[in-house]
């Protein structure tokens, strides 16, 4: 095999792939974000799991996501793979807390527009029969957010435009 991208999608992964015992590392290239393992292939890159599922099983079912049972993003061994859908994937990820949001509410979740203390406060002027729309300007959320806490359906204010 000569310079450039190998030829063949088995021939790039086999330039990579370490084999061993349990998880099979990767000698190639390994982006820090997301640090899956890839590699070229005529012209086209690949995930390294990927490629490991398609060389071992065939092709990945439309809506399927090849998944890492061992958690090991540089991981090839296709005995730690398995097919999942998105949502079974997200459920994995949560069981297995790795979730960086799912599962997390208030400040914990680091989409969360508002603290746990301003959420605190804001009750507190609801209590004292503060207007929504005020409120809402306070703490630059809409007034659709103030209603949703005020009526115990929102306890913290994560993604979207409140």
């Amino acid at each position: 095999m000569s310079g450039g991208p190998p030829q063949t999608l088995e021939e790039g992964f086999e330039k990579f792939v370490i084999r061993k015992e349990g998880c099979w590392d990767w000698s190639g290239c390994c982006p820090d974000n997301p640090g899956y393992p890839q590699f070229r292939s005529k012209m086209k890159l690949w995930r390294a799991h990927i490629a490991s599922w398609i060389i071992n099983f065939g092709e990945i079912p439309k809506g399927m996501f090849v998944c890492h049972k061992c958690d090991n993003r540089r991981c090839t061994n296709p005995d730690h793979l398995f097919l999942a859908t998105c949502k079974e994937n997200n459920i994995d990820m949560m069981k297995k807390g790795r979730s960086p949001i799912l599962g997390k509410s208030g400040s914990k979740n680091p989409n969360s527009k508002l603290t746990d203390i301003q959420i605190s406060n804001i009750r507190y002027f609801l209590s004292n029969r503060f207007s929504q729309t005020k409120i809402a300007k306070m703490f630059n959320v809409s007034q659709t957010a103030i209603s949703l806490i005020n009526t115990g359906k929102c306890h913290s204010l994560t993604g979207g435009s409140y």
